[in-house]
């Protein structure tokens, strides 16, 4: 962690500047004097830096790639081809803390935290009003670098549980703080919604389309109902989705495309995206501004794409016939070399024997169109928060609370009825049924979004009286591992183990730190 920390600061000309090597080893950074930068431009130069952070670099950093290895791979969606060794290491669950996915979203998300951190330090020291701005500007730039670290430890907490709780500048910082301990998970989130009760008091409503990517109230507001859904606080979390609803916000309409039409490179400030990692489209930002999801999402012979994330077979069967969302997916499609590639028959697919038509192994999804793109990059938005997401937590807590309910019904039927599927009736749904309905709905709305493994988990907890969070991770995660033998009740799958990098320098830790988190 002190190499994450050793020397956090910006260089700030036109933008923030920050080099480093990879892996938690000595890193070089431009040095900066706080009592220079005190104009409110400054301010403003670093907030841009903590956003940066998101993609940390671009091409598979944080947000634009290998966070989403840590919440799809593990999972009953996504599995992998024989090309993806750490891949195969999560979506077999053999992974030990060596993994480098592990190890990279560990340091990513640190980067983002340090950053926040000498961020808030150099805004709060700017008069913004004595110099030509104003106070409220000030902070909204507070509340913008609070959403972001709130985010950055709402993601560790979920990976990891208890994490090193930091909320100051490395200029602040004590002997203990350069070999942190661990912070209780509750402790990470109480500072989490103090963050958060700032940000959606401090950010405005909505910006200039072309500043869609940078955090509002409703993203401040979403991100609590999201952390109050997985602490099963479902009043908050009911009460705190409402404020986000009948305002900003709403679904992309079938009429404007639906959500086929969601995540096109030239669809950038729907009113349905709440925050966004939004990428360059610009020739030449290929590691720096892009995302991988493109060319990971879709195979050689469709479009020259690695392929890295292939979908079960099992995951496309799920689907109605007549459900647009199933369109998202590669059920049938023509192959470079000019063969058709289709699902099989027992999967819902069309079906076909040799020489023309090659029977799918996998499915791949098409979310993230490998289309308009340069050089490989992707420039997606890659949808952190979304409203759809906002409803069906609010039908989720609502059903917790109640029990079937009309308005629970209403919500998931908005959701449902705009990729032409039928409406749902209240019928004889208990809350246990309804529940299974809601994150069946889930799995189909969101693949590929970095939901599904927190929905296990939340849907085991719920389903288990909070007994046995791994319930439905187990359920529906073990079948698909391809040794059984590979499962163990002694593991907790509900957290990954800590990275070696960070075991190794933090004179805190030892390894014993991961005792039940690995084999």
């Amino acid at each position: 962690m002190k190499q994450i920390y050793k020397i956090i600061v910006f260089f700030m000309t036109i933008s923030v500047v920050l080099s480093c090597t990879s892996g938690l080893q000595e890193e070089t950074f431009s040095v900066y004097d706080i009592n220079k930068l005190t104009n409110p431009e400054n301010g403003d130069q670093a907030v841009v830096g903590v956003y940066a952070a998101l993609k940390d670099n671009g091409g598979y950093g944080y947000y634009a790639g290998y966070l989403y290895w840590l919440f799809e791979y593990p999972v009953d969606v996504v599995t992998t081809t024989i090309t993806s060794r750490q891949g195969i290491q999560l979506d077999q669950l053999t992974y030990d803390a060596s993994n480098s996915v592990i190890n990279q979203v560990w340091v990513s998300i640190y980067k983002l935290i340090a950053r926040a951190n000498e961020a808030e330090a150099l805004i709060t020291n700017i008069a913004y009003a004595a110099k030509g701005s104003t106070e409220a500007v000030k902070q909204q730039h507070l509340g913008e670098v609070k959403f972001l670290r709130a985010l950055a430890y709402y993601d560790a907490t979920t990976l990891w549980g208890a994490v090193p709780l930091l909320l100051k500048p490395a200029a602040e910082f004590t002997e203990a703080d350069k070999n942190p301990a661990l912070t209780s998970q509750a402790e990470v989130e109480a500072a989490i919604i103090a963050d958060l009760q700032f940000a959606e008091m401090n950010l405005p409503a909505s910006y200039a389309s072309s500043e869609v990517a940078r955090a509002t109230s409703g993203a401040a507001k979403a991100l609590l109902a999201r952390l109050y859904m997985r602490r099963g606080e479902w009043q908050k979390a009911a009460d705190k989705a409402a404020e986000v609803m009948g305002k900003t916000y709403d679904l992309r309409t079938k009429a404007e495309g639906g959500l086929a039409s969601m995540f096109n490179t030239n669809n950038r400030s729907d009113n349905e995206f709440i925050f966004v990692l939004k990428s360059s489209n610009e020739a030449g930002s290929y590691g720096i501004n892009s995302n991988s999801f493109g060319i990971n999402s879709t195979p050689w012979d469709l479009n020259r794409g690695y392929g890295n994330f292939p979908l079960h077979l099992n995951f496309y069967a799920i689907f109605d016939s007549q459900d647009d969302r199933r369109n998202l997916l590669t059920g049938s499609y023509k192959t470079l070399y000019g063969q058709t590639m289709n699902v099989p028959v027992e999967y819902g697919g069309l079906g076909g024997e040799l020489p023309d038509v090659v029977l799918a192994k996998y499915v791949y999804n098409l979310k993230y169109p490998h289309v308009n793109n340069y050089n490989y990059a992707g420039f997606n938005n890659i949808t952190i928060l979304r409203y759809a997401d906002v409803l069906m937590m609010r039908a989720e807590a609502l059903n917790e609370l109640q029990g079937p309910n009309q308005q629970s019904m209403d919500l998931i039927n908005a959701v449902r009825t705009r990729s032409a599927m039928p409406e749902l009736t209240m019928g004889n749904y208990t809350k246990e049924t309804l529940r299974d309905v809601i994150f069946d709905e889930r799995n189909k709305e969101f693949f590929m979004e970095g939901r599904r493994r927190e929905d296990l988990i939340r849907w085991g907890k719920s389903a288990s009286n909070g007994a046995n969070p791994l319930l439905k991770f187990k359920e529906k995660v073990k079948p698909l591992l391809r040794d059984q033998n590979t499962w163990s009740d002694q593991v907790n799958y509900e957290v990954y183990p800590y990275p070696i990098n960070e075991i190794q320098t933090n004179t805190s830790w030892n390894s014993s730190i991961n005792a039940g988190r690995v084999k």
